[in-house]
C-alpha cells in the first residue's frame, strides 16, 4: 500500500547489539569520516574489508528468479505518478551511504568517501569518491547529487516530497557537496538525505520531465536493467566492472550474474507459479499457507526448502488504524470498544497455525517498548504537559489488546460499557450513534487480500455489539487512493518499527501532516503527547534518550487505541527451491536473497 504506508521493519534475538554493545568510533560531530551513526558508535572500523553477516568468498554467477505481486508501468523512479520495481532502486543505482545491517543505525561510505556532520546536524558534507562512475564510464559528480535531490524534491513519489521539503542542498565543489536541515537536531536527516538513490543528470535532463518512462535506465549500481516487459518482469545483469565491486560495503554481496524478478496479479497466483518452478525464491507472509503450502514439493530431483529467519528488530505488525476524522472514533471510548471485538487467540489459532504474537507493544520486544509506570525520565520529557495521558497510562501502558480480559463475554460486557458510557446504545439489536441516530457502520479499506477471513470473524464480533462492519475487496490502486484520500473509517496499516525509531513514526502519527491529503498519516491523530515523544526520538543523540522517548510514544500509542493491533511476527519466512546457499552467521539480519545469497555450485549456469 504506497511506499511508505505499508512500512515494511524488527530485536529479539540480538537486543545486546541495538543497546549494549560499546563501540571506539563516534563520528557524530563535524570530522570527515568513513562513516556515520547519529546515535550509536560504529561498528566497522576505515580499514573494514566486509560485513559480518556476508560471506566474502561467495562465488559470483548463476541467476536467481524472484516472484512478485503487483505490477509496474514505469521504470522512471526520479518522478511520479508511476509504479517502479521495487527491485530497481537498491540494485541499478547507488547511494552515498549504506546501511549496515547488524547495527540499529550504522552507515558507510558507498559514492561517498567521507560523511561530515554538523553537532546540531544543521547540516552534512559528503566527499565523492574519485572513482565512482556511471555505467556509460562518466563520473558521479555533485552535480548529479544536487539534480536527484531537486527532482525528487519536486517531482518524486509522496514520501520524497514530504521529507525532503525540510532539507536544501548546494554543491560546494564538483566532487563534494552540502545537505542543510530547516529543522537543526533532526536525528534521521544524514540518513535520509544519504541514501537517496544517485540518478544520472545527464541521462534524465535528456527525457521527459513528467509522465511514465520504461527506457532502460543508467545506473551507477551492481547491476543494470537488462530487459524489461511492462506489468510483468525485469531481468537485471550484473555488470561486470561495476565501479565498487571489491568495496568494503559490496564484498560478498550480489553474485548473481542475473535477477529475473517476474509479476503476478495475485498472491495465489504467484504461490502457484513458485510451486510450479516458475521462480526460485518466495517470500510467504501467510501463516496457514507457510505451515501446509510447501511440504514434499519437487521436481526434476530439486526440492522446496523453507527457512525461517528470526529478526533482531521489533517485527512486523498488522494492524487496522482508526481514521480520528470521522465523529465515532474520537472517542477513545468508541476506538477501545471496537478493539475489544478483535480476538487474537481464536485468530492465531484458527486461521494462523498459532504463528504469530500479539501486539503487546508497538517496539515488540525491545527495551523501546514501554513496561511499568511511567518514568522519570518520561516525566522529565513531558515537562508538566501529561493531560493527554491519564492515571491509568501513567501507572501502566496495558499489557495488550484485550488490556487482560481473558474471555469473550468479559470483553464484551466492557466494550458494551464503553460504548453505552460514551452514548452509543443498542436499539432493536443496533449501536445507535447518537450524532446521526443512525447504526454505527464501519468501513475497512484494505490492500491485503488474506485480511479477508479475519475481517470476517472481526465484523461477526462487531455485530454482537449492534455495530455493521463491511470490507469490500478493492482493486489495489483504488484502495491506495482511498488511503492517501484519507476516505475510510479503519485502514490496513503494516507497521515495522526501526531500532531507532523517529522519521516514521512523525509521517504516521505526527499532529502536522493529520490535515494534509495525500500522506501517511491515516490516523488523523493530533495529540501533543505523542508530538513530543516523536519529537524526542528525532532528536535524541544516545541510547537512554532515545528508549525514554520510545517509551513515551509507546505507552501514549497504546492507551489512546489509534489503532486495533491484529498481530506480530519476528520471524521472515522464506521458502525457495534447493538451488542456493546463504551466509550462516545471520543473526538477527533479514536474509537479503538478491543481495547475499548465492547458487550452489550445480546450479550455476
Amino acid at each position: 500500500m504506497g511506499r511508505l504506508a505499508r512500512l515494511t521493519l524488527s530485536f529479539a534475538l540480538v537486543a545486546a547489539l541495538a543497546f549494549a554493545a560499546t563501540m571506539p568510533l563516534r563520528t557524530a560531530s563535524a570530522a570527515p569520516a568513513h562513516g556515520y551513526s547519529p546515535i550509536h558508535d560504529l561498528k566497522y572500523p576505515p580499514d573494514f574489508s566486509h560485513f559480518d553477516y556476508v560471506n566474502p568468498s561467495a562465488p559470483k554467477g548463476g541467476e536467481i528468479r524472484i516472484g512478485r505481486v503487483g505490477t509496474f508501468d514505469s521504470l522512471n523512479t526520479l518522478r511520479y505518478p508511476g509504479n517502479t520495481p521495487a527491485d530497481m532502486r537498491g540494485y541499478i543505482y547507488d547511494t552515498l551511504i549504506v546501511a549496515s545491517a547488524d547495527e540499529p543505525a550504522g552507515f558507510y561510505g558507498l559514492l561517498a568517501e567521507t560523511v561530515d556532520a554538523a553537532d546540531d546536524l544543521s547540516w552534512a558534507r559528503f566527499k565523492l569518491r574519485p572513482d565512482a562512475k556511471w555505467h556509460d564510464g562518466r563520473p558521479v559528480t555533485a552535480d548529479d547529487v544536487v539534480f536527484t535531490f531537486e527532482t525528487l524534491a519536486k517531482q518524486g513519489a509522496p514520501y520524497y516530497r514530504q521529507v525532503l521539503r525540510l532539507f536544501t542542498v548546494e554543491k560546494e565543489t564538483p566532487d563534494t557537496v552540502l545537505f542543510r536541515s530547516k529543522r537543526p537536531g533532526d536525528r534521521e536527516f544524514v540518513r535520509i538525505v544519504g541514501t537517496l538513490p544517485i540518478h544520472p543528470a545527464h541521462f534524465w535532463k535528456s527525457r521527459d520531465a513528467e509522465g511514465r518512462s520504461l527506457d532502460l535506465p543508467l545506473g551507477s549500481g551492481p547491476y543494470r536493467a537488462a530487459s524489461v516487459i511492462a506489468g510483468r518482469s525485469l531481468v537485471l545483469e550484473r555488470v561486470p566492472d561495476y565501479w565498487a565491486k571489491s568495496h568494503a560495503v559490496n564484498t560478498g554481496r550480489y553474485n548473481f550474474d542475473l535477477v529475473r524478478v517476474e509479476y503476478y496479479r495475485d498472491k495465489t497466483i504467484a504461490r502457484e507459479a513458485f510451486t510450479a518452478g516458475e521462480f526460485d525464491v518466495w517470500r510467504e507472509r501467510d501463516a496457514a499457507q507457510w505451515a501446509n503450502a510447501y511440504k514434499n514439493v519437487k521436481r526434476n530431483g530439486i526440492g522446496i526448502v523453507r527457512r525461517t529467519f528470526t529478526l533482531a528488530t521489533p517485527g512486523t505488525m498488522a494492524t487496522l488504524v482508526f481514521n480520528l476524522r470521522r465523529s465515532p472514533f474520537q472517542d477513545r471510548r468508541v476506538r477501545e470498544a471496537v478493539t475489544l471485538a478483535y480476538n487474537f487467540e481464536w485468530t492465531n489459532r484458527v486461521l494462523f497455525a498459532g504463528s504469530y504474537k500479539p501486539v503487546e507493544s508497538f517496539f515488540g520486544d525491545t527495551t523501546l517498548a514501554a513496561n511499568g509506570p511511567i518514568t522519570h525520565a518520561e516525566k522529565v520529557l513531558l515537562d508538566g504537559k501529561s493531560a493527554g495521558l491519564p492515571e491509568e497510562a501513567v501507572e501502566r501502558p496495558g499489557p495488550g489488546v484485550r488490556d487482560g480480559l481473558t474471555s469473550d463475554r468479559a470483553a464484551f460486557r466492557r466494550a458494551d460499557a464503553l460504548l453505552n458510557e460514551a452514548g452509543f446504545r443498542v436499539v432493536d439489536g443496533k449501536r445507535i450513534d447518537p450524532a446521526t441516530g443512525k447504526q454505527v457502520a464501519i468501513n475497512v479499506t484494505f490492500n491485503n487480500p488474506s485480511l479477508t477471513r479475519v475481517l470476517g470473524s472481526f465484523a461477526r464480533n462487531l455485530e454482537r455489539l449492534g455495530i455493521k462492519l463491511t470490507y469490500p475487496l478493492l482493486e489495489p490502486t483504488a484502495a491506495v487512493r482511498k488511503l492517501l484520500d484519507h476516505d475510510f473509517d479503519l485502514a490496513d496499516l503494516t507497521l515495522t518499527p526501526k531500532l531507532v525509531p523517529g522519521n516514521a513514526e512523525r509521517l504516521l502519527w505526527g499532529s502536522a501532516l493529520a490535515d494534509r491529503p495525500g500522506t501517511y498519516a491515516l490516523a488523523g491523530s493530533k495529540d501533543p503527547v505523542l508530538d513530543t515523544a516523536i519529537t524526542a526520538m528525532l532528536n535524541a543523540r544516545d541510547r537512554e534518550a532515545l528508549q525514554t522517548a520510545a517509551n513515551l510514544f509507546d505507552r501514549t500509542l497504546r492507551w489512546q487505541r489509534y489503532a486495533v493491533p491484529l498481530w506480530r511476527s519476528d520471524e521472515v519466512w522464506i521458502a525457495h527451491w534447493d538451488k542456493f546457499a546463504h551466509p550462516k552467521k545471520v543473526p538477527g539480519v533479514y536474509p537479503s536473497y538478491a543481495d547475499r545469497w548465492w547458487s550452489k555450485p550445480q546450479s550455476v549456469n
